[in-house]
């Protein structure tokens, strides 16, 4: 602990000299006009935002000055420009907000909230639960990412099955992909689905329809092992006996990106993926005959999804809170969150329920409305948001040796969890050696 607090003290130094080699100067303008300071994570084109421009056009007597800052250097940037007392008034990340919130870098706004009378039943409910750290609220949500089923209706047809019948259960799902699978030459051509192919983690969502809990309600212990996490590893294990793995992994291996991703090429037939894949249906394979419907579940449970979390919040020692806080408001505004969606190249959710519903963001609305009604069954993906990347590391590792079949699952799990749970009481205990040794006007 002695050494955990020694390094601890080092780092308002090492964040000063950070800052000096990292931090813009902040250039003071004399215009009569209130300056937000506005940095935002940007990609390889730094295009200043629609909220931005649209809002300047707007105000007269606030400016928002927006600078794009790298997604490779956005925490070492918004971190010592906090602890050098320069920070922005608004920041736009994606992180996982309780690890700002835990280090006293964000300021609440439970009180913004409240005396402008904010409505907070605007946003999918999954993203709330996100930006809440101990019972405050740190975060404005902005645009999100939704899951549902996809499937290939040519292939259904050409196996015998249905196309307007998908699955609606996870043995159904192991049924179908039976029937769907094709080899050449003792080599796959086709398969129905593959439970470890694609951006979201199958078997934490097969755990979280069983009701698993990976936390404590303390937030103290983890539960990586739990009984539905072992239970949706065996069931996964139980379908990957269904074919010669090896062969499976290879065949695997030759997907790509675009068109040639399994979906896309017409490899797998069945597949989760997210709302913004509908785009590149219509940017790769315009001409395919699909359908999305409702995530499987196991009998007599509820479907279950997850989400991303895109927010904006407000840095401690903001100078401008009161201007700071009526551009956040803007940005997430009906109008403002329809317009800047339809501008975007992959067009991400909009975290405002009426904004997402608006059939100017869609060609297939049919489609989109099955997305946005998973949103309903979301869970956030930050499980230990404190040591969240430490999580997914451990449970990909645990994963790994249940299905190649080095250790079985919850031993496996065993494993990873007490990883996670020593990485969790580090953090523990420097977020109580943060509130012990930082008293902020903000947090009173």
């Amino acid at each position: 602990m002695r050494k955990h607090i020694a390094k601890i003290l080092l780092l308002p130094l090492a964040a000063y000299l950070m800052y000096a080699l990292f931090a813009s100067p902040h250039t003071v303008v004399d215009d009569g006009k209130i300056h937000v300071r506005y940095w935002f994570v940007s990609g390889p084109e730094e295009v200043i935002p629609y909220r931005v421009t649209q809002f300047n056009k707007m105000h007269d007597d606030i400016f928002v000055d927006a600078t794009p800052i790298p997604w490779n250097e956005h925490e070492k940037k918004v971190l010592t420009a906090i602890l050098s007392g320069n920070p922005p008034d608004v920041v736009s990340l994606i992180a996982p907000v309780q690890q700002w919130a835990s280090r006293m870098s964000l300021r609440p706004l439970d009180k913004l909230i409240e005396q402008d009378d904010f409505d907070t039943s605007y946003v999918f409910p999954a993203l709330w639960e996100e930006v809440n750290y101990e019972g405050h609220i740190f975060a404005i949500p902005t645009h999100t990412a939704s899951y549902a089923f996809f499937y290939n209706k040519k292939l259904f047809r050409e196996a015998g099955l249905d196309p307007e019948n998908p699955p609606n259960t996870w043995d159904e799902v192991r049924g179908y992909s039976k029937i769907l699978t094709r080899m050449e030459n003792e080599d796959y051509t086709q398969i129905g689905f593959i439970p470890v192919y694609g951006n979201l983690q199958v078997s934490v969502l097969l755990a979280n329809e069983l009701g698993a809990k990976f936390l404590s309600e303390d937030g103290k212990t983890v539960h990586l092992d739990n009984e539905q996490m072992v239970k949706s590893l065996e069931w996964i294990l139980n379908y990957y006996s269904d074919y010669d793995f090896d062969k499976l992994i290879s065949f695997q291996s030759g997907f790509g990106y675009a068109d040639q991703h399994g979906f896309l090429a017409e490899k797998v037939a069945m597949m989760i993926l997210d709302h913004t894949f509908l785009d590149g249906i219509d940017i790769y394979k315009p001409e395919l005959d699909f359908g999305v419907s409702a995530i499987p579940s196991f009998e007599g449970y509820e479907t279950s999804s997850s989400t991303g979390n895109w927010w904006m919040a407000m840095p401690r020692g903001a100078k401008n809170v009161k201007a700071a806080w009526e551009f956040m408001q803007f940005a997430v505004s009906y109008e403002v969150q329809v317009k800047e969606a339809t501008l975007m190249k992959q067009r991400l959710m909009p975290a405002n329920i009426n904004a997402a519903k608006d059939t100017a963001l869609t060609n297939n609305k049919k489609f989109y409305d099955v997305l946005i009604e998973q949103m309903q069954y979301a869970k956030t993906p930050s499980i230990v948001p404190l040591v969240n990347g430490t999580f997914w590391r451990e449970f990909t590792f645990a994963q790994e040796r249940v299905i190649r079949h080095i250790q079985p699952p919850r031993q496996s799990l065993a494993q990873g969890n007490k990883v996670i749970q020593a990485e969790l009481i580090r953090a523990k205990e420097y977020d109580i050696y943060v509130r012990q040794n930082m008293e902020l006007e903000e947090y009173q």
